[in-house]
């Protein structure tokens, strides 16, 4: 294993380390263990503090030095579980018994041997040990307590190079750095069902022991966490619930012990990942809620802890997510204010750390995500601007590494987003810039990993929804041509994986919309068409999830808006009745939230559409109608936002326009214009301003045609 590979194992022990944690790793690769000092310090750096690292300087004072550092580290964070990184590899080929170093090793793990409890009841935090290779097989009987109580060994090798070419630097040569992660990531399924295969035949020649139980769950989860890497979705799952009920098993045995509730909320939240993974929803929802609840029972036991404090907050955030995918708004909001309040509480007692910084930033974003959802722009705007205010300060403390400049693109696009709701375009467009930036920035850092391109893509399609907006469709049609480049180049690297598939269409979507909007009517076709093909591929593998569901009507939408264009409206009026649909068995399903009625309400001004030009009138009044009344039960329930009077506007307009009474006509049309004349004059974005100000003088230019000489529209 090389020191990727052992990162990745005993991270989550350390992560997840209730108490004492003792990490050893063998190795005789001084290159490869500081690689590997380095990754748990970059780690570390985010959370409450630096780690300590203890390298004795000499053999003659290695055991006096080992033991004073370490309780100058405990006295100096009592109340902190920073890890501390133990090296006891210095002349790692002395395997003589008689040299210096050697008996300096003796001595040191001989006294760690004696002194377990001490470690476990007072030093309470994880600590890697390095040894040199040879004492993977000596440390088991020099120091047989500590053997026992470790969480977690390896041995650790360099990485035998496969082409004995140079090396090259992996952002010149992405594709090969992506294509040696996944033999890794590969390699380690093999290695990791070995192990299971082990503790399976252990355990049929030695029964259930609680430790052995234990052993066998946690090499489960990381057989999950490779099968989860490498795209076998359906064996990760298979694994987590195998672990999971290990997890149970122990419980029953051992009662209610923090450590087996930790161990037992872990498995949960890893299974509930990939249930989320896999669409299935409801089973993750189920998951997060009991992992939830055991978060719950370990603060009563153990108190206000920032480890339990921290593990809570973030619980509370995985079912906040689902509950907001499954179009539970309110229960999202209540679950993200909860976890911002624990993450000040953190703040309050451990200070600004970078770790500190950056989950807070992430509760405030997260609650920001479902204040707009729930149309409580001013609300989300405030969280987003206290979320970016907390990134420049982390990039200002860190530079520019690449999870700050990242972390800084995600709340400049989340931003934006609010900005753009809220009427404010200009200011929009200058954070999407800016976030795109940072993103072709980290690229060029980081070369092309899939995760890198998707940030990329997502960049360049929100830059260009903000220029379409601004009317600059030249420069949005060029960022969706890229981002589209993008989302191919991803699908090539990574297979039809549902979130492979869902960019793609996204990306379609919105280079049909400016093609239709710059009058492209067959090329939007052909990006429309190839979208739908897509949504539906999505609907056979994940089944009919909210999302699944919405994004299919979208996709049916937009197709039936160019063929309206292209003059196929008998094709346009199938998609849009399918589309509407889907939006009914939506409402039914998630109940009248904001999002729902107004989907379902631009469902029915599309097919409404659809009916006037196939002149049927009376079809398509019953269905503005229908949609105007959903207008203003949104307006009762979110108020004069800018996109609840923008869309009573246009649902008036379109009611005004097959109105076959003229008196009831003039007063959809009466009404329709003073709301565009209350946007315009309560509108402080220049930008939006102009915009708001066209679609007002264009509707009045189109209801003066209507009206009788002398009867002027508008003046109410």
């Amino acid at each position: 294993m090389d020191a990727d590979q052992v990162w990745q194992e005993m991270r989550l022990h350390i992560e997840w380390a209730e108490g004492f944690c003792l990490c050893v790793v063998f190795t005789d690769q001084t290159r490869e263990l500081l690689r590997l000092q380095q990754r748990l310090a970059d780690a570390w750096q985010w959370r409450t503090a630096a780690i300590t690292v203890i390298r004795p300087p000499d053999a003659e004072s290695a055991v006096e030095h080992v033991f004073s550092a370490l309780e100058q580290h405990r006295a100096r964070l009592p109340d902190v579980q920073v890890p501390v990184w133990l090296d006891l590899c210095t002349a790692p080929d002395a395997e003589n018994a008689l040299a210096p170093w050697e008996r300096a090793r003796h001595h040191s793990v001989a006294r760690l041997n004696e002194a377990r409890s001490w470690l476990m009841h007072d030093l309470v935090r994880p600590l890697v040990l390095c040894l040199p290779l040879h004492w993977s097989s000596r440390l088991a009987t020099e120091a047989p307590d500590l053997w026992h109580v470790r969480a977690y060994s390896a041995r650790m090798q360099s990485v035998v190079p496969v082409d004995p070419v140079p090396a090259q630097p992996v952002s010149s040569a992405p594709a090969d750095g992506e294509a040696i992660h996944w033999a890794q990531w590969s390699a380690h399924v093999a290695t990791m069902a070995e192990e299971v295969l082990r503790f399976r035949r252990l355990r049929e020649a030695l029964g259930d022991s609680p430790q052995l139980l234990r052993d066998l769950s946690i090499s489960l989860e990381r057989l999950g966490d490779a099968q989860f890497e490498v795209g076998q979705g359906g064996q990760a799952l298979e694994a987590y619930r195998e672990s999971l009920g290990l997890r149970q098993q122990l419980r029953e045995v051992l009662g209610d012990s923090p450590q087996v509730l930790r161990d037992l909320s872990v498995s949960l939240n890893k299974l509930g990942d990939a249930q989320r993974e896999a669409g299935q929803d409801a089973q993750a929802l189920e998951a997060y809620r009991e992992s939830l609840g055991l978060r719950r029972q370990l603060r009563e036991a153990l108190g206000d802890s920032p480890q339990v404090l921290r593990d809570l907050s973030f619980s509370l955030i995985r079912l906040g997510d689902v509950q907001r995918e499954a179009g539970q708004g309110a229960q999202a909001l209540e679950a993200y204010r909860e976890s911002l309040e624990l993450k000040r509480q953190l703040r309050e007692a451990l200070g600004d750390s970078p770790q500190m910084l950056r989950d807070l930033s992430v509760s405030l974003n997260k609650l920001g995500d479902a204040q707009l959802e729930a149309g409580q722009g001013a609300q989300a705007l405030e969280a987003y601007r206290e979320s970016l205010g907390l990134r420049r300060q982390l990039r200002e403390a860190l530079g520019d590494s690449p999870q700050v400049l990242r972390d800084l693109s995600i709340s400049l696009d989340r931003l934006g987003d609010a900005q753009r709701e809220a009427g404010q375009g200009t200011q929009a467009l200058e954070a999407y810039r800016e976030s795109l930036g940072l993103s072709r920035q980290l690229r060029e850092a980081l070369g092309d990993s899939p995760q890198v391109l998707r940030d990329l893509s997502i960049s360049l399609d929100r830059l260009g929804d903000a220029q379409r907006e601004a009317g600059q469709g030249a420069q949005a049609l060029e960022a969706y041509r890229e981002s589209l480049g993008l989302r191919r180049q991803l699908r090539e690297a990574l297979g039809d994986s549902p979130q492979v598939l869902r960019d793609l269409s996204i990306s379609l979507d919105s280079l049909g919309d400016a093609q239709l909007e710059a009058g492209q009517g067959g090329q939007a076709l052909e990006a429309y068409r190839e979208s739908l093909g897509l949504r539906r591929q999505l609907r056979e593998a994940l089944g009919d999830s909210p999302q699944v569901l919405r994004d299919l009507s979208i996709s049916l939408d937009r197709l039936g808006d160019a063929q309206l264009e292209a003059g196929q409206g008998a094709q346009a009026l199938e998609a849009y009745r399918e589309s509407l649909g889907l939006r009914r068995q939506l409402r039914e399903a998630l109940g009248d939230s904001p999002q729902v009625l107004r989907d379902l309400s631009i469902s029915l001004d599309r097919l409404g559409d659809a009916q006037r030009e196939a002149v049927q009138g009376a079809q398509a009044l019953e269905a503005y109608r229908e949609s105007l009344g959903l207008r203003r039960q949104l307006r009762e329930a979110l108020g004069d936002s800018p996109q609840v009077l923008d869309d009573l506007a246009v649902s008036l307009e379109r009611l005004a326009g097959v109105e076959p009474d003229r008196q009831q006509r003039v007063v959809w049309q009466d009404e329709a214009l003073a709301w565009r004349q209350r946007l315009v004059d309560g509108c402080p974005d220049p930008l939006a301003q102009s915009r708001y100000r066209q679609r007002l003088e264009l509707a009045r230019r189109l209801f003066e045609s209507d009206r009788p000489l002398g009867d002027n529209p508008g003046s109410v």
